[in-house]
């Protein structure tokens, strides 16, 4: 009797070791279930991040292919071009191929001037220059005036800079038109 006691004991404590192990293997099937769904919402997220940087991308590429003014990109420690933006061959009439990969003063229309050099040298210690009524030449002999701004950033851990050239040859064409009348008004004011 003793012994079929302990049998009935042991098959009591069994069967509630296998409820255990049922309740344990439930609890990691639902750990598990927690465990995808969790990595299902970090792959979702991990595709809305990368949609957003492409887009992000897109925005900035277009911005910088529409722009109305000049823009280069600059290595900001050995002033090489890494990249022009479109209007470049417009206002100048030089390629991307002609300016990628070249420094500031050996390109067409900064290419020899000592003024160049002068300037990147002091982009590179004020992160940032301006200049108006900068003269250039096109590629084709005109002049040319131009704003020239330039900022210096951090990218990927590079120094870049980005140059911003906007032609305001009209403008000053119109400023030297304005001066002349306003002198020549002037003189007659006097003479009378």
């Amino acid at each position: 009797e003793q012994a079929r006691t302990r049998i009935e004991q042991a098959e009591t404590r069994t069967e509630a070791a296998e409820m255990r192990t049922e309740a344990a293997k439930t609890r990691i099937e639902q750990a598990e279930t927690r465990t995808e769904a969790a990595e299902i919402r970090t792959e979702a997220a991990e595709m809305r991040s990368v949609q957003a940087i492409l887009a992000s991308e897109l925005r900035y590429r277009r911005l910088f292919e529409t722009a109305q003014d000049g823009i280069l990109i600059l290595d900001a420690e050995t002033g090489q071009v890494v990249d022009a933006n479109p209007f470049m061959k417009d206002l100048l009439g030089y390629s991307q191929e002609e300016f990628l990969g070249r420094k500031l003063w050996e390109i067409g229309p900064f290419k020899g001037a000592g003024a160049s050099k002068i300037a990147f040298a002091e982009l590179q210690l004020k992160d940032r220059i301006r200049y108006e009524g900068l003269p250039l030449e096109t590629k084709d002999g005109q002049r040319v005036e131009v704003e020239f701004i330039s900022n210096a950033y951090l990218m990927d851990q590079k120094r870049r800079s980005q140059c911003n050239i906007r032609n305001i040859t009209e403008r000053k064409r119109a400023e030297e038109e304005l001066r002349w009348k306003t002198a020549f008004l002037e003189a007659q004011v006097d003479s009378a």
